[in-house]
């Protein structure tokens, strides 16, 4: 009886590594083609949020308002703190669909957390994402005048 155990837990083993390697050879053929799956998955999540841009606020959390971007404004850049996950591509689209305006590009830049101290107590500022939206000529957001 033992031998016929033994047997059957090799023939196991045997049937698992071999699935292991089919599986293996299906994740290569998933991550060559993930790439462009994903990127078209990404550009069709983005393009989905339609109307008057109600999903946008999932990305954007609200203008940044500064003497600095002030004078950005005068160049047709436009600033706005993002969630901490976005893409430009992302914010491309919200910005779009918030204010009705094309975007020509976006700029990223990721603000890292920074020590502080409150007295006696010490703390951490949060991290912050923020982008600066370059608008098309001719077109420009009214909220920030």
């Amino acid at each position: 009886m033992g031998l016929f155990n033994k047997k059957k837990e090799e023939d196991k083993v045997i049937e698992e590594s071999s699935s292991k390697e089919k599986v293996a050879d299906d994740k290569k053929v998933v991550k060559k083609s993930s790439k462009k799956v994903a990127k078209i998955a990404e550009t069709e999540k983005v393009a989905a949020y339609k109307g008057d841009g109600q999903m946008a606020y999932k990305f954007i959390i609200k203008p940044w308002i500064t003497e600095k971007t002030q004078e950005l404004m005068s160049n047709n850049k436009y600033v706005f703190r993002l969630k901490a996950k976005a893409t430009k591509r992302e914010a491309k689209v919200a910005v779009e669909k918030l204010y009705d305006v094309k975007v020509e590009s976006v700029n990223i830049v990721n603000i890292p957390q920074k020590k502080r101290r409150f007295g006696r107590f010490s703390g951490m500022k949060s991290a912050v994402r923020k982008a600066i939206v370059t608008l098309k000529k001719g077109n420009k957001i009214e909220i920030f005048e």
